[in-house]
């Protein structure tokens, strides 16, 4: 019967037709549970008092990790050949790991991004268990700057006499944002997410015997991307594809349309009403490939080209963006 994690560490329960039976760690030297959790007898100092406890084994191979929780206390354990077996606490952890893994040589600095957790300490030593010599995912927090190209498009099926036919020029901007990069369950696989700011200008117009038509869009949108990332496990260079969704805002979103007629000498202009060119908010997706670069064990360089496509509506344009984007993370 599976109990809190500082029950386990303390005893087992079985069913019996007797009612209930607790064995201690004094009286089993192992038990586990149907979803492969083990916990192993071993005698370690609790308070300055040396006492059988079950551990909970992370991991298992040339180095086994173990951890143990009670009232105050959370702490992990490394065994290896049978032979060492060494509590690590938070404040020489790092320093345990290398010199239990002298024998392998981290390429990259991979210890260094280790942190005081099941899950970083589990992937390290499962790393070493298994030989492979691969980057350490961390989460990644840092900047992006870029170029975007960004394109504005009229529905066939737009209600207002006035777009037909209109066709808008690229608009090309600077791109400047933050992002976030953040492993899942210590894989390859990230979530990847930030904030990115473009201004965009357009004007067009189109010309009949009886008028002339032009249009002025400005806008200065916020970006938001939620993607999913998969890294290639490479040492050196790194390329990566994600796709996902995005949320556009636009902080300013003036868009025009005014008709020009002439009557004999006379010019005259005028505003036409209209509902918003441009939604104040799109939904849509994005789609990007690039390449990165450690240039340290933390600090990494990338480069990335990416599509966002935000449909539009038989009142509002849609709006289409390329973007090559440069990012720097530490």
């Amino acid at each position: 019967m599976e109990g809190t994690a500082k029950d386990n560490a303390q005893f087992v329960r079985l069913k019996s037709k007797n009612g209930e039976i607790r064995y201690s760690a004094e009286q089993l030297t192992e038990y586990g549970f149907k979803n492969g959790t083990v916990y192993l007898s071993k005698s370690i100092s609790v308070s300055g008092q040396i006492k059988k406890v079950f551990l909970e084994r992370l991991e298992h191979g040339k180095i086994s990790l173990y951890y143990f929780t009670a009232k105050g206390i959370k702490t992990y354990f490394l065994e290896k050949d049978s032979t060492i077996f060494v509590e690590i606490s938070k404040d020489d952890f790092r320093k345990h790991i290398l010199e239990n893994t002298s024998d392998f040589e981290w390429e990259a600095e991979q210890v260094q991004l280790v942190k005081y957790n099941r899950k970083s300490l589990s992937k390290i030593i499962s790393m070493y268990n298994n030989g492979n010599n691969r980057p350490f995912p961390y989460p990644r927090f840092g900047i992006i700057a870029g170029y975007s190209r960004t394109s504005l498009g009229v529905s066939t099926s737009v209600s207002s006499e006035h777009l037909n036919g209109i066709s808008f020029t690229p608009s090309s901007s600077a791109l400047f944002g933050v992002f976030a990069d953040l492993p899942i369950e210590k894989s390859y696989f990230s979530l990847n997410t930030g904030v990115n700011v473009t201004k965009s200008g357009f004007s067009v117009n189109s010309s009949t015997p009886q008028s002339t038509i032009d249009v002025v869009v400005n806008t200065t949108s916020v970006n938001v991307p939620v993607l999913l990332r998969y890294t290639l496990p490479t040492l050196g260079w790194r390329p990566f594809i994600d796709a996902g969704g995005s949320y556009l805002y636009h902080l300013t979103n003036k868009g025009k349309i005014y008709e020009s007629s002439i009557d004999q000498t006379t010019v005259t202009i005028d505003e036409v009403q209209q509902e918003t060119l441009i939604s104040r908010s799109m939904v849509g997706y994005s789609l990007g490939i690039g390449l990165q670069r450690n240039l340290d064990f933390r600090r990494i360089a990338a480069g990335e080209l990416r599509f966002n496509q935000f449909p539009g509506n038989d009142i509002t344009f849609q709006k289409t963006q390329l973007e090559i984007l440069v990012s720097f993370s530490f």
